[in-house]
C-alpha cells in the first residue's frame, strides 16, 4: 500500500484506435488536469480519440499535449486536414520532441504536423520542445494536489540520434508514491 495517500484523481487509459496499424496514444486525466501523449498512426484515429476521451474531457481543453518523437504513429491524428485533434480541443501546452532526422525534407504527413501544430500556437497554445521543459522548474510540472509529471532529461534532446525513437520525449508522473514513466519508443 503507498505510503502517502492522495486526495486528488488519477487516471491513466491506453488507447486501442480502432485500425491495424494502432499506433500510440495515451490520455491521462489528473484531477481536472487532460494530458493526452501522441495521437495514433492514421489520421482517422482523432475520430476514435475524440469519441473516447470526451466522456472525460468536458470542457474542451487539453491542458497537455506531448507528442514523443516524429514518427507517423506517434503523430498522425494531431495531422488530419480536417478536424485534427488540434482542431477539436483547445490546448493550452504542447510539448514535443527536441530534434528529429526529418528537418529539411521531412514527409507531407510530417509538414502537416508542424502547421496543425504552428496553427495551434497561434490560437493561444504554449509549445515547449521537451529540452525546454526540463529548462523550466527541472521539467516538473504540477498538474493536480499530489500529482506531477517531469519531462526527464536526455542526451538525445541535444545530440543527433541515428533512430527517431532515441529523440523520444519521456515523461515521469508521480502520484503519491507511484510512479508512471512514458517513455516513446
Amino acid at each position: 500500500p503507498p505510503r502517502m495517500f492522495v486526495e486528488g484523481e488519477f487516471q491513466v487509459h491506453f488507447l486501442e484506435l480502432g485500425n491495424k496499424y494502432t499506433g500510440d496514444c495515451t490520455y491521462i486525466k489528473a484531477g481536472e488536469t487532460d494530458i493526452l501523449i501522441d495521437g495514433g498512426s492514421r489520421t482517422q484515429s482523432a475520430d476514435t480519440i475524440s469519441a473516447y476521451i470526451d466522456q472525460y474531457v468536458t470542457d474542451g481543453v487539453l491542458e497537455y499535449v506531448i507528442v514523443t518523437h516524429a514518427h507517423q504513429d506517434h503523430y498522425a491524428a494531431f495531422t488530419r486536414e480536417d478536424g485534427s485533434l488540434f482542431d477539436r480541443y483547445e490546448v493550452k501546452t504542447i510539448i514535443d520532441f527536441a530534434m528529429t532526422n526529418q528537418e529539411g525534407g521531412g514527409t507531407n504527413m510530417y509538414s502537416r504536423y508542424l502547421a496543425e501544430r504552428d496553427a495551434e500556437i497561434a490560437a493561444g497554445a504554449t509549445h515547449l520542445t521537451a529540452a525546454e521543459a526540463v529548462q523550466q522548474n527541472g521539467g516538473v510540472f504540477t498538474l493536480d494536489q499530489g500529482v506531477t509529471m517531469t519531462v526527464l532529461d536526455s542526451y538525445y534532446y541535444y545530440n543527433k540520434a541515428e533512430s527517431e525513437n532515441d529523440y523520444s520525449v519521456c515523461t515521469l508522473f508521480t502520484y503519491g508514491d507511484y510512479h508512471y514513466l512514458f517513455t516513446g519508443d
